[in-house]
């Protein structure tokens, strides 16, 4: 026990007690709580500021914490503020079946091998339209046919090694299957199996800014002989669509890397016009519904600590995971957060509320080494038994009370990797969480802010990770 003084209308007093909560008929984890009273400042009855100090024999480590109480914690000589820093968290790690993929603005290609989260993959399928309008000269003729990407600066992996796209021609009409509204990550269509085209490129994703892969010669001499004929084919769209069904965006089989390109593919036939001194010239044939481009995402986690995770075995907690969670929304995998012994806290006969919670997520040491980045923002969103996406937690972003969503103020720490950490605001959610009286499976999902493009990814440290570990803290007043 630690005692000090009241000196100039401040006073502090801090001892930690370990207790243990029965959860059932079980023996919930051991919560150390510090008790402090109040360090603050009086004018005529109204709180103007509360610091906490803790030594550090008594915390983890030496910190001053800085809580704003607002002017609603009266102070009376009866008041104490406790600390509960080491209540367990209940990490897992839930299965994604199927997300959307179409017109979501982005053609995704690629593929790399994660030991963590397995083998991924992703090919993009695209409808291409007849060109707006076209007039071939006689004496025209063909040169060549490509089609152009445009990087929209996104990309996941390894950019030192070869990358490479392979295009090929659909044999089936892009549409919707069944009932569907839209197209997910586990739609695909049939294509031929031997490519239009292909290439393999050294890029930089920071500097370059177009791909082009040429295409059959073939296809481009019977497109440009179409387009001479003035072909009905060429055009009217819906009969050019039932032509040319469109086109799937291969990633190659040695791939270490996704890009992602922006949804304004154009296949590009060029020609060159008659004349003594020949001149080149080119028709667009250009993406006809970007509700109708859509990319097919795959992992195989075989060999990784989330092997077993499937439509078979949707949640695996994470002692059976190398004690983390593992987050990768893309490649079907999401970690959830629960707090499952925060009732405990009504057991004190001294409890009044919860003035503050914060939760400090930390990545496992080692996870994020290049080329597998962290997300440079995650957003913890609501969920229950079902572990669907619900509200984002939001906080106060300005003095004005405005709110916004969290996304976890990213701290690296470049020299020893044990203090990086996203770090929220869960305040306002424990106290509407300590409130229900019926048993739930409430947590939050932690989320990329962009789940459905982005390959970022974070393996989430729980309470027994032997190097770091995910906290919640929790201020609460009590009663004496």
């Amino acid at each position: 026990m630690a005692e000090f003084k009241l000196v100039d209308g401040k006073a502090v007093l801090i001892h930690i007690n370990i207790l243990h909560f029965k959860h059932g008929n079980n023996i919930a984890p051991e919560m150390k709580i510090i008790y402090m009273t109040k360090i603050i400042r009086f004018n005529p009855g109204l709180v103007t500021g509360l610091l906490i100090v803790a030594t550090c024999c008594l915390l983890d480590s030496c910190k001053k914490v800085n809580v704003n109480l607002g002017t609603d914690f009266v102070d009376n000589s009866t008041t104490n503020l406790v600390l509960v820093d080491s209540t367990t968290l209940e990490i897992s790690t839930i299965y994604v079946d199927s997300f959307m993929t179409s017109g979501a603005g982005s053609i995704l290609v690629g593929g790399y091998s994660d030991p963590a989260f397995g083998n991924i993959n992703s090919n993009s399928f695209i409808q291409l339209g007849a060109p707006a309008s076209f007039s071939i000269p006689n004496g025209a003729v063909f040169d060549s046919l490509e089609l152009i990407l445009t990087l929209n600066k996104t990309w996941y992996g390894d950019t030192s090694t070869p990358y490479s796209v392979a295009v090929h021609r659909i044999t089936d009409p892009i549409k919707l299957p069944g009932e569907q509204l839209a197209f997910y990550n586990t739609d695909k269509c049939d294509y031929q199996s031997i490519a239009l085209g292909s290439k393999s490129w050294l890029i930089r994703p920071t500097i370059t800014d177009t791909l082009s892969i040429p295409v059959s010669q073939a296809l481009g001499r019977e497109l440009f002989t179409k387009m001479f004929n003035s072909d009905a084919t060429l055009t009217q769209n819906d009969l050019f669509i039932d032509y040319f069904k469109g086109l799937a965006l291969v990633s190659g089989t040695n791939n270490n890397l996704v890009v992602g390109f922006k949804d304004s593919a154009t296949m590009r036939l060029h020609y060159r016009n008659p004349g003594v001194i020949s001149t080149g010239a080119y028709v667009d044939f250009g993406i006809n519904n970007t509700a109708n481009q859509f990319n097919n995402i795959t992992a195989n986690r075989s060999g990784t600590p989330i092997a077993s995770l499937g439509a078979a075995n949707r949640q695996i907690f994470s002692p059976q995971t190398q004690n983390a969670g593992f987050s990768q929304f893309i490649s079907g995998a999401v970690a959830k957060i629960r707090f499952p012994y925060l009732r405990n806290l009504l057991q004190l006969s001294n409890f009044v509320k919860i003035i503050r919670a914060d939760l400090v997520i930390k990545p496992v040491k080692n996870s994020f080494t290049v080329p597998y980045t962290l997300p440079p923002g995650l957003r913890l969103s609501q969920t229950d038994q079902y572990n669907l996406p619900g509200t984002d937690l939001s906080a106060s972003s300005s003095s004005a009370g405005t709110l916004a969503t969290q996304y976890g103020n990213l701290y690296i720490d470049n020299l020893y990797g044990t203090e990086t950490a996203y770090t929220y605001d869960i305040t306002t959610y424990l106290q509407e969480q300590i409130a229900k009286t019926d048993i739930n499976k409430d947590g939050v999902l932690v989320l990329d802010p962009n789940p459905g493009q982005r390959f970022d990814r974070v393996m989430i440290a729980d309470g027994k990770n032997a190097e770091v570990k995910s906290q919640v803290k929790i201020y609460y007043a009590t009663v004496k």
